[in-house]
């Protein structure tokens, strides 16, 4: 409590600082900060009131960092105030008391040394873990020993100090196993890959990845499904499918924007912006890793900064800005110096040497990727070494020294050889491939179980469903019948159709006086005559029989019919008219066919009703015409005209079925073809107005003889 009453003052300053930049950082909450403040001035217990301390600090993992520091270390001078009573001294209720608040400091320590390490303070970091761990181990609570080493291994891999970092992280993870803590295992499993990857041992690493990858999607833990993609994007890149790591990295980023994780997002960023960086589309590249320096400046997280100063410097190199490129090249190296990320060192005098190379200044570049390689070897970032001897290859080659040229070459392509080849890559997704078999089989299993514990369910509904089935067979059956029932009207109806047709097409009149003109013959004893009107008759006869039992004929046979018809109509009307068939050239008479006397009922009325009231000089004029694959059937006269020829119909009550007939084929054609029959009926007039006949006009296909 000395420490409340000597810093009361500070402390109220802080409070209201903090108040204040958290009310205009994160309105939101504020409420929830207003209630745990007023609960801490209440009389409590302390152990209750580091637990409030904790849950301010955890408020602020997004900022004010200031906010964070004040609220976990006013908990930890707290808890130290019972931690540093003698242990022995203490009595059995006591001493529980005592463990209690050891591991109360053991996590603010631990919050303490984390936000540190967010401000690249490395050595404050390493600090409190250390006392953290010290506190730990005393008190034997294997949980909070693991945390330690796991937060301890992190700062040593930013540092690249990886063996170290492996060390570490390897300890944690024996303890967590031991704990059978499946979510922290899954932790220390995506630490040790991060060591592996850097060390170039990819199988390794994705080996890792997978195990946590599938203990934080059955955990639903997204934040850290996101930290797998981009690790697991990291290998893909790295083994230069740039496609398959893109998708990890977008992945990441969704998870990340869902989660809100503002980290995991600029990492997402950055990522990405490398992808577009190897795509040389440095536009898009420099506006996601100035997205993820935004990000990272407002956190004031030093560590990765370094790395998109390095990155916006690479497109300014590849773009032949070198002054540019040196700029940023020396913002990166600054901040890892100050880091010691020996790692990020390495990378960055490498790529300043890389740039040198192409301004022509060979002794700058052989300065910077020696120290580069030095650096590389001593942390044995792989990768890094493999850039270095690539370098030095090609400033020896400048230098004419084909021997050292030629030995840096074989190290760099024995290395290369090592993180990338066929069978490396090969393995990597041979691996991923069986993490996704072996999770659709977990979610396969994880149904059956479903379905198993839903069965009883399922039983109930059974019969529903069968009689569900039952009825769906019935409607079934009823549309197949109902639809049966319509083919055979339209059959019957086609038949019915049919009959009529040839009624229609057999028009008693027109054989009554065929016959009669045939009998005069006889009686005039035109042998001649009356032998070749009655073949002629015959014929025709024979044709309008064969024609009307099929759906189409050759078109030759269909001119033949007609010229018949025309023929004994002129004959029986004593010559009152004559008629004209004109074929286009561009029908082939012999390969196309049509269907039977569709326009016969036309030239039937323009005989009967055109014709039959004219006295002399008669015409009918039939044309066929090809346009595109249709066929232009029409047939004009020069008769009464429609209006004259309907009352004089009228007068003698005639009622013709005929074009009825002939409206309902062609309707019942277009359905079953599938193609369009039209039909125009036009009067003719003469220039004072005065109708002088009819034409008739068919559009219909023209069927190809096969």
């Amino acid at each position: 409590m000395q420490f409340i009453l000597k810093y009361r003052l500070t402390l109220l300053l802080l409070l209201f600082f903090s108040f204040l930049t958290y009310k205009s950082s994160s309105g939101q909450s504020l409420p929830k900060v207003d209630s745990l403040r007023s609960e801490l001035n209440k009389p409590i217990h302390d152990t209750t009131k580091i637990k409030i301390l904790f849950e301010l600090g955890d408020l602020f993992v997004d900022g004010p960092s200031d906010s964070l520091l004040f609220y976990y270390q006013y908990a930890l001078s707290i808890a130290q105030n019972y931690e540093s009573q003698p242990y022995k001294a203490l009595n059995k209720k006591n001493k529980k008391t005592a463990i209690t608040f050891k591991k109360l400091s053991i996590k603010a320590l631990i919050e303490i040394g984390i936000e540190y390490f967010f401000r690249s303070d490395y050595s404050k970091a390493l600090e409190y873990y250390f006392k953290a761990l010290d506190i730990a181990e005393k008190t034997n609570d294997k949980s909070l020993i693991s945390q330690c080493y796991n937060e301890i291994g992190i700062v040593y891999k930013n540092q690249g100090k990886y063996k170290l970092a492996l060390d570490y992280y390897e300890k944690a993870l024996l303890m967590a196993t031991e704990l059978n803590d499946k979510p922290w295992i899954a932790a220390c499993n995506t630490n040790i890959g991060n060591i592996y990857r850097k060390k170039g041992n990819y199988e390794k690493a994705l080996e890792y990845y997978l195990s946590a990858l599938k203990t934080f999607e059955q955990l639903q833990q997204k934040r850290r499904v996101a930290i797998c993609y981009i690790n697991i994007g990291n290998i893909y890149e790295e083994q230069h499918d740039y496609e398959k790591a893109l998708e990890y990295y977008k992945r990441a980023l969704n998870i990340s924007i869902e989660t809100g994780d503002k980290l995991r997002i600029s990492d997402s960023y950055i990522n990405i912006g490398k992808i577009y960086s190897n795509r040389e589309d440095f536009s898009n590249a420099r506006t996601y890793f100035n997205k993820s320096l935004d990000i990272y400046k407002e956190f004031g997280y030093k560590h990765e900064m370094d790395n998109c100063y390095k990155y916006i410097g690479y497109t300014y190199k590849i773009q032949n800005d070198f002054q540019k490129a040196i700029e940023f090249y020396n913002k990166a190296l600054e901040i890892s110096e100050e880091e010691e990320d020996k790692s990020s060192i390495a990378e960055t005098m490498i790529n300043l040497g890389n740039l040198f190379i192409n301004k022509n200044e060979y002794n700058r570049a052989l300065d910077y990727s020696n120290r580069g390689l030095q650096l590389a070897v001593e942390i044995g970032n792989m990768l890094t070494i493999k850039n270095a001897y690539f370098s030095l290859v090609e400033i020896w080659e400048r230098l004419n020294n084909t021997g050292k040229a030629l030995e840096y070459y074989k190290l760099y392509s024995n290395l290369k050889d090592s993180l990338y080849n066929v069978e490396k890559y090969k393995a990597i997704t041979e691996m991923e491939v069986k993490y996704e078999s072996e999770k659709k089989e977990q979610q396969l299993a994880l149904l059956t179980e479903k379905n198993e514990v839903q069965m009883l369910k399922l039983n109930q509904r059974n019969r529903l469903m069968f009689a569900f089935v039952i009825f769906f067979i019935l409607a079934i059956l009823i549309i197949y019948l109902f639809f049966r029932h319509n083919r055979l009207k339209v059959k019957h109806k086609t038949i019915e159709l049919e009959q009529q047709l040839l009624r229609s097409q057999m028009n008693p009149h027109f054989i009554f006086n065929s016959l009669i003109a045939i009998q005069s013959y006889i009686y005039k004893k035109d042998i001649i005559h009356a032998g070749d009107y009655l073949a002629k008759f015959a014929n025709l006869i024979r044709l309008i029989l064969e024609n009307s039992r099929v759906e189409f004929i050759p078109f030759e046979k269909e001119i033949n019919t007609l010229e018949l018809y025309l023929e004994l109509q002129s004959l029986r009307f004593e010559n009152k008219f004559v008629y004209k068939i004109e074929i286009d050239k561009n029908i082939d008479t012999g390969n196309i066919s049509v269907p039977p006397m569709l326009a016969q009922p036309f030239i039937e009325n323009a005989v009967e009703h055109g014709m039959r009231h004219k006295k002399e000089d008669g015409l009918i004029h039939i044309k066929f015409n090809k346009k595109d694959d249709l066929i232009l059937f029409k047939v004009e006269d020069n008769g009464l005209g429609r209006i004259k020829a309907s009352e004089l119909k009228k007068q003698k009550k005639h009622k013709s079925l005929a074009i009825a007939i002939t409206n309902e084929r062609l309707t019942i054609l277009s359905k079953r073809l599938k193609q369009k029959f039209n039909i125009e009926i036009i009067d003719i007039n003469d220039n004072t107005g005065i109708p002088c006949g009819t034409e008739v006009i068919f559009t219909m296909p023209g069927k190809i003889i096969t």
